[in-house]
Order: C-alpha cells, then structure tokens, then sequence
C-alpha cells in the first residue's frame, strides 16, 4: 500500500451515489494502490461495497450523519454541519486526507471548502478551471466556469494567474496564452469591466494575448479563456449539451439502412476517438483554485469512470504543488500592485 496520504471522496454525492462514488473509489484505490476515504452513511457505503471488487483496494469509511441535496438552499450549508461534504473538508483540513472530492452540490462544495480551508492571501473568490478539448488535440482552460456570478476586474487578474499555473503544472503548458472572452477581439469591444480588464491584463505578467470571441473556444487560439462564472457555466453546459446532441444525431442516422450501418461499422475507430475526445469522464473533475487545500468538484452525472478520473486531478494537483505555486504567484502580484499603489 503507498505511504501518501489518502483521498477523501463524498461517497453521498451525485446522482448515481453512493453506487458511483464507491465504485469509483474502489477501482480506483485498487490500480493505484492509494488510501480513499469514503465518506458518508456507513451502511449504505458498506452494503454497496458489498457489490464492488475491492480487493486490493485500501478503502477506509468515514461516518458522516446527512447529506446536503443538491436543491437545498444556503441554509442547509449552514446547518449540517456533520453532512459529508463538512466532514470531507475537515479531514483535509486537518491533514488526514490530501484532497476532497465530490459529484454533490457545488455551492456547498464551494461555501464549506472556503470556510473549511481559508483562502489563499490575496485571493478573494476561488475559481473553476474547466478543461474544453479543442481542435488538433489539447485543452482550453475555461475559468470562471461557475464559481463567480458578478466579478469585478481584480478578480480576472486572480483568475489569469491560477490559469495559468493550473494550466502550466497540470496541462504542462510551459507559458500558456491567457485570452479574454468578449464579444470582438479589439480592446474596445465588450462591456466596461472587459475593457478594463484588457487593460489590467497588459500590465499583468502573465502571457495576455487580448481578448477572443466564442467561436475560438475549440480552436488552438489560447490556454487559458477568462469569463466570469455565469458565462463560464453557460458556455459549459452548453457544449456539453451540443456534444452529446451530435453523437446521438449520428448515433441515428448511421442505423438508418443498411449501408449506413456497414460505414459505421468502418467508421466505429473514429467514433470511438470523437467520444472519447468529448466526454466530460475522461478529465472527471476540477479542483477550486484560489484555496489552502484541495477540493475537486465532479460532475453531478459523474459515473464510477468519471470519479476515478477525478481522485486522478486531485492526485496531480497535490503532487504539482498548485496551491503553492498560486500562493507564491499572487503574493508577488500583490506586492507589485502594492509598489504600484492599487
């Protein structure tokens, strides 16, 4: 068994909990030889144990009383304070696991790791990476991609720095291009706090290459693309949706006759490729930037293949030092803003 710390995954969060989470954690504690900490109901985790292969695996349970439902208002955040997202964070936290992750609510997920945890000084909301693959292969890194409904100009200049390391120490991106979504490319475009932040960015050393509209997401443009979370979450769910609506469309018609059916047979590899290249389980999840520790938000469909790639981005953004090296960008942006004067 590997002497690194465990993982901590909301075996009560989801959809498909606890059978997804646990399944996940399962399979993925025993490829990796890892510690999961599953945490939630005991009986409900151990009577789904009880239909996962486990050997191998090195699986603890962690009790945790409720669960926050992911209709629940802000309210419920506040007062479960023995929900399994509260007791995810507090093992962090306190150094028993090296990350959370969770397919539950978001905002409690976001509200309970903020508090739990602290924010990095400097940092005044943490942010959504979300990796969009683009044409030609690689990724576009979205933030704000939910976090953040109203954001000020400050907060972009955070977001292109947690961009960019999540991008360099993570995606391997040696000095990934930090773009800002608008509705023109020319600095004159877009509303007052795009235009000032442009300008913000320029002065910023980060490598800011202007301002790109929407249809350059899937292109090989930029690294990085800032938006605030309301955009971010739209433009999201939005090609999640387009992505899936074309695989079914020719799911359909490839069926229709029997010529159809025999070129999909041939074309069955490129499919294949396509499916891949668009499945939101092939990356799992994205940790909060801008936090002390690590939490990873998952989707809420997230099937036991998603969760295992999730604890993989939790595994990769605590052996990368993510948060470190944001702590160390965002001090030194703080005091040249503070040489600066604001």
């Amino acid at each position: 068994m590997s002497d690194e710390p465990a993982v901590a995954i909301d075996a009560m969060g989801g959809d498909f909990c606890p059978l997804e989470p646990v399944r996940g954690a399962a399979e993925y504690a025993r490829e990796t030889g890892r510690r999961v900490l599953l945490v939630g109901h005991p009986d409900a985790i151990r009577k789904t144990l009880s239909h996962c292969h486990t050997e191998g695996a090195d699986l603890e349970i962690v009790p945790a009383a409720e669960v926050i439902g992911v209709h629940e208002s802000i309210a419920s955040i506040r007062t479960k304070r023995d929900s399994s997202i509260h007791v995810g964070c507090r093992l962090v936290r306190d150094g028993l696991a090296s990350a959370l992750v969770s397919a539950g609510h978001t905002g409690a997920l976001m509200a309970i790791s903020k508090v739990v945890y602290g924010l990095l000084d400097g940092v005044d909301r943490p942010a959504l990476p979300a990796p969009m693959p683009r044409r030609g292969g690689g990724y576009t890194i979205l933030i704000d991609a939910g976090a953040n409904v109203d954001c000020r100009p400050e907060h972009f200049r955070q977001f292109a720095v947690m961009g960019h390391h999540y991008a360099r120490r993570v995606f391997g991106v040696e000095n990934p291009r930090i773009a800002l979504l608008s509705i023109g490319e020319e600095d004159s475009k877009g509303n007052d706090i795009s235009r000032q932040v442009s300008h913000i960015l320029r002065e910023t050393h980060v490598n800011f290459i202007g301002n790109l509209e929407g249809n350059h997401l899937f292109h090989d443009r930029a690294d990085v693309l800032l938006c605030d979370g309301f955009v971010g979450n739209v433009v999201l769910k939005v090609s999640e949706g387009i992505a899936e609506a074309i695989l079914e469309d020719l799911r359909e018609e490839m069926v229709k006759g029997p010529l159809r059916r025999l070129g999909a047979l041939a074309l069955r590899p490129v499919f294949r490729v396509l499916k891949k290249k668009m499945d939101y389980a092939e990356y799992g999840g994205v940790p909060l930037l801008g936090l002390k520790k690590i939490s990873v938000v998952a989707h809420g469909r997230s099937s036991a293949k998603a969760i295992q790639s999730a604890l993989r981005v939790a595994d990769t953004a605590t052996r990368v030092g993510i948060v470190e090296q944001i702590a160390r960008e965002i001090e030194v942006l703080h005091e040249a803003e503070q040489r600066l004067g604001g």
